[in-house]
Parts: C-alpha cells; sequence; structure tokens
C-alpha cells in the first residue's frame, strides 16, 4: 500500500504543479489570445511528467545546463526528449550559460567554442531558437557567479562577449531557413515518468538504478552511430508506433493499462522491440503483477525471470555471445526461455553461469529483444549492431566524438549538422556529405572535412 500512495503522490505532485501553470496560462489568454505561452522545462527533471505538460504548452521551452562531465550524447538525448514530448516539433532552447554555472560543486569555465557547440548541438536535434541566462551578471543573490554575456566587468571586450556576439551573426544569417524543419526518425524510445518514479522508488533488488542513465545507455550506441532517435511516451498509440521499425523500452518497470497489448500488436505486425532488466514488474499502482516478471510483456518476450540477482557497486558480471563480449552491471536477470532463443549467456562462478543473458524471441512477423542485464558500453554497441544493420537503419561512421545529425526541410532540402565535441582537431570524410553547401562559410564539400575544436559544419544538401 506504501508503494502505491508513493506512486499516487507523484502523480499528485506532478498535476497539481501543472494545474498552477495552466491557470496561469488561462489568466494571460483573458487579455492575449495569441501570443504562444510555454514555461521553461528541465529535462530529465524527475518530479514532473514532461508529457503530460506539453500537451498544455504551445511550445516547449527547456533549460540546457550539462555538467562538465556530462557526455554529448546525453545532452543530446536529452533535446531529443524535449522534442519528443512536443510531438516532434521544434523546440525552444529557452536557457544556457554563455560560460561557467554557478551551482555545480566544480563550476568549470566553458572553453573556447564550446558554447557555440552546445548552441548548434541544440539546433541539430530540432531547437528553432538559441537563448541564454543571463544578459548581465548580478551582483548579489546566489546567481552572482552565473555566466552572463556581459559579466562584473561590464565590458563588450571580453571573449565570452564576442563569441555570444558572433553566434548570434550565425543564426541570424542563417537561422531562418532551418527553422520549422523537421527530424525523421525509424527508432523510438519510450522514456516513461511512471517508470522513473517506480525503478528509483523500489527498495530492492538494488539502490543502483539512475532511470535516465539507463535510458541513456540504449540511446548512445544509437548516438554514437549517428541512427536519428525519437523519444516517445509508454502509452503512444500503435498507429503512431507502428511507424517505428524499431522501439526500445529500457527499465519500463511500470506498465501502465493497454500498452503490453499495443507492443504485442506492434511486434506481431512487424515491429522490433528491445527492453529488458527490471521491466513488467509493475501495474499502474505500482504493484507487482503475480505470475512471473516481466509480468504482462513475459508472453511476448518469450521469457521468464526467475530471480534479480543485485551487483555490489563496481562489481560486473561476464556476458558471452555471438557477436557480443561485455559486462554487466547492477542487476542479472536470471531467465528461463519460454520460446525465446539465446544469443548470449552469463560467465563467471555464479550458480546462473550459463543460463542467458539476452535473448530474442520470434512473434508474429517482428521480434522482441530481452536484455537481461545493464550492459557496458561496448557491450551495447556490439548488441546493437547487428540489430540495426538487419533494420537497414541508415547509420554513418564518424570519428570518436563527432556526431551527424540532420534535419529535413521542404523542398527535399535536407541540413546536415556536423558536431566536433571535443577540444581536438578532426579530419573526416563521408561521400553522402559531398557537394553539399557549407552555410556558414559557402564552401562546397569534396570529400576531406576539417573540424576545429568544438568545431561544427552545417551543410546543405539537396
Amino acid at each position: 500500500m506504501v508503494s502505491g500512495l508513493q506512486m499516487d503522490y507523484r502523480r499528485f505532485q506532478s498535476q497539481a504543479q501543472l494545474a498552477c501553470y495552466t491557470n496561469e496560462r488561462d489568466a494571460i489568454r483573458e487579455y492575449d489570445a495569441t501570443t504562444p505561452i510555454t514555461t521553461n522545462l528541465m529535462g530529465t527533471f524527475k518530479d514532473l511528467d514532461y508529457f503530460e505538460w506539453a500537451k498544455e504548452m504551445d511550445v516547449v521551452s527547456w533549460d540546457n545546463y550539462p555538467g562538465m562531465d556530462t557526455p554529448p550524447s546525453f545532452t543530446a538525448m536529452c533535446h531529443d526528449l524535449m522534442r519528443g514530448i512536443g510531438g516532434n516539433k521544434p523546440f525552444m532552447l529557452m536557457e544556457q550559460t554563455p560560460n561557467q554555472q554557478n551551482w555545480f560543486p566544480f563550476c568549470k569555465v566553458k572553453q573556447p567554442g564550446e558554447v557555440r557547440k552546445l548552441s548548434w548541438q541544440a539546433v541539430a536535434h530540432g531547437a528553432d531558437t538559441v537563448r541564454f541566462f543571463q544578459m548581465k551578471q548580478s551582483l548579489g543573490g546566489c546567481e552572482r557567479f552565473h555566466g552572463a554575456v556581459i559579466a562584473h566587468d561590464g565590458t563588450e571586450e571580453s571573449r565570452v562577449f564576442k563569441e555570444t556576439a558572433a553566434l548570434g551573426e550565425e543564426l541570424d544569417r542563417i537561422g531562418r531557413r532551418i527553422m520549422g524543419s523537421r527530424i525523421e526518425s525509424r527508432v523510438a524510445i519510450m522514456f516513461d515518468w511512471q517508470s522513473y518514479w517506480s525503478l528509483e522508488g523500489c527498495v530492492g533488488p538494488t539502490t543502483g538504478f539512475n532511470y535516465p542513465n539507463e535510458v541513456h545507455r540504449f540511446y548512445r550506441a544509437l548516438w554514437r552511430r549517428n541512427v536519428p532517435v525519437d523519444m516517445i511516451a509508454s502509452t503512444t498509440p500503435l498507429a503512431r508506433l507502428s511507424q517505428y521499425d524499431l522501439a526500445i523500452a529500457p527499465a519500463l518497470i511500470t506498465v501502465l493499462p493497454g500498452v503490453a497489448e499495443t507492443l504485442e500488436a506492434y511486434v506481431a505486425d512487424g515491429g522490433t522491440f528491445i527492453t529488458g532488466y527490471m521491466a513488467g514488474i509493475h501495474d499502474e499502482h505500482d504493484l507487482v503483477v503475480p505470475g512471473g516478471y516481466p509480468g504482462k510483456l513475459r508472453r511476448l518476450m518469450g521469457v521468464w525471470v526467475e530471480e534479480i540477482d543485485a551487483l555490489a557497486p563496481g562489481e560486473t558480471i561476464e556476458v558471452h555471445g555471438g557477436t557480443v563480449d561485455a559486462k554487466g552491471e547492477i542487476v542479472a536477470s536470471i531467465i528461463h526461455r519460454e520460446g525465446a532463443e539465446r544469443l548470449a549467456t552469463y560467465g563467471g562462478d555464479e550458480f546462473y553461469a550459463g543460463h542467458s543473458a539476452l535473448t530474442v524471441n520470434a512473434y508474429g512477423k517482428g521480434k522482441a529483444y530481452f536484455v537481461g542485464t545493464p550492459l557496458d558500453e561496448t557491450g551495447m554497441s556490439a548488441f546493437m549492431a547487428p540489430i540495426i544493420k538487419e533494420l537497414d537503419l541508415k547509420s554513418l561512421d564518424t570519428p570518436e566524438d563527432v556526431s551527424l545529425s540532420v534535419r529535413y526541410g521542404d523542398g527535399g532540402t535536407r541540413y546536415a549538422f556536423l558536431v566536433n565535441n571535443s577540444a581536438a582537431d578532426k579530419r573526416l570524410c563521408l561521400s553522402e556529405l559531398n557537394g553539399g553547401t557549407e552555410l556558414l562559410t559557402g564552401t562546397v564539400i569534396n570529400d576531406l572535412i576539417e573540424l576545429k575544436p568544438y568545431g561544427v559544419d552545417v551543410i546543405a544538401l539537396r
């Protein structure tokens, strides 16, 4: 009962704060019927179900404040999530800092070019605006050391001011032709706030889960191959879900009413679905679904998870099979196959060594993959590679730390964004970009592309 009350409170908290927003919005609407109304969201913020909030916003906007150790793939995922909650329409980058934040334990200044890179990365993933907090640095208060376009020195001769002004000139010069363009994806990842609350609220089998990190674990393997991703709700209707060749539901511990039936229909009609550890355990009341894990997903996945072993911090378990030679962490699902095919097994000396760690189940015209343990980056990449190939998802290889995103405009124009997420020079050749025009310099691409540290190329293609 306590568990169910916790979920009820989580829902109440999100809905009550949403009611505050809609009350304020409606008060404004009495005097202004046309100006778009929004409020700034915060990426993977836990307390508010942003899929519900986005329904009440004219345009989705959010604040992007990555830490000094935030992977660029995680920031990209947050952009895609904000685009996803708004139905894959362009979003606003409402806030970012032109220099350092002030609330982390260690607040490094942004490197030359880094803020420009972060800004264009947002555009690459669907932003139609780039904005900053704050214009002028405050003299007092808790954010007195938060970065600003004009710092305490009050000068326009600073590095930060000049870089921000130069970025503004770039956006003013080419931004209008990009605005309104869209991102097209054949892959969807479910981000489910109900599972977020439930997974991190569980007392056992481990305290080691961070839900956004588990979503990122799958997302990163696609981002690294430059495969575009839409972020969707777990309750996405079948008609829309069927538009994707691949749907992934990381750690979907809470299966809301109708979701299992939709997933079964999706796979039966030829879709490919991936889920795994901790999936299907709870219903909408945060109560365990009796009859064995993964609950209502058991028939679709073709497995029974008898037990869930918890691994101590720093402890790993070997996973071997096919193209996968990896390590798992946090938990290991002890799997019995009920029609599924084994893809990899656990190694090591636990009593369940030799049990299935990765499986695939043929279901109707499609396939359902079960990942028994959170795989390390190498293992997740190896697991995803043959699926990407089998589904013929368009992936492009780029050097380490270089990402490629594409937005589609009217009239057949495509805008390719090459982003160097590192402080090192990068060189690459992509025949797919040859003949395109780099919009910031007017250069026509012919094989070799050179990116400076944190460099960005925006290439128009026909």
